[in-house]
């Protein structure tokens, strides 16, 4: 991943940010008293109170996802001059780690789309859909955007040892460590030495 890409997603978020900070509230976006209970407010149309704010809304949301998945794979994959100096893979087996986080990020962006969808379509419709024991948003809410991450938790335990750290980076800490404690290191080479506490 190229060093831009993370700065580039990072300033779409901060535009989505100002661009929703900027959004005219619409009357009564706060509510309107209630009829009987005069201690509460109830929330009114919902459509015209969230309306303006739908689209802007699915955005930020699509790329805080979009950021946090091309991060855990630039953290997996390394930035580009890691991967030079790393030791040469198996020749035989191409390099799909961008294609397994591909499709983690493309299920957790089609989780939160349906949610998207499904609350809009409750805001303007009088039936209130359900998926199962729940309203569709709910449900997506539930079984898509809580569960999908557990997709990329089963990606980090199956390949810890190859992706996140493989024997040539347990072999370099171990020689960072060794050069680190080494007993030539002393406080007139600009190492430092431990004092008893």
């Amino acid at each position: 991943m190229k060093y831009w890409f993370p700065a580039i997603l990072l300033a779409i978020t901060w535009v989505l940010v100002i661009i929703i900070l900027l959004t005219p509230e619409t009357s009564n976006g706060h509510g309107l008293p209630h009829a009987d209970y005069k201690v509460m407010d109830q929330g009114g149309d919902g459509a015209a109170r969230h309306a303006s704010l739908l689209l802007a809304g699915w955005l930020l949301g699509s790329v805080l996802i979009a950021i946090f998945v091309s991060l855990l794979a630039w953290g997996t994959v390394g930035p580009p001059d890691a991967r030079k100096t790393a030791e040469p893979s198996n020749p035989q087996k191409p390099d799909r780690r961008w294609l397994v986080f591909l499709i983690g990020g493309l299920l957790y962006e089609a989780a939160f789309g349906m949610m998207c969808l499904a609350y809009r379509d409750s805001l303007t419709s009088a039936d209130v859909a359900f998926v199962g024991p729940f309203p569709a948003g709910v449900t997506w809410l539930l079984f898509g955007i809580w569960f999908v991450p557990t997709f990329f938790v089963v990606v980090y335990v199956v390949s810890y040892d190859r992706w996140i750290y493989p024997p040539a980076n347990a072999r370099r800490f171990a020689r960072l460590v060794s050069q680190a404690i080494a007993p030539d290191e002393g406080p007139q080479n600009g190492g430092t030495t431990d004092s008893p506490a």
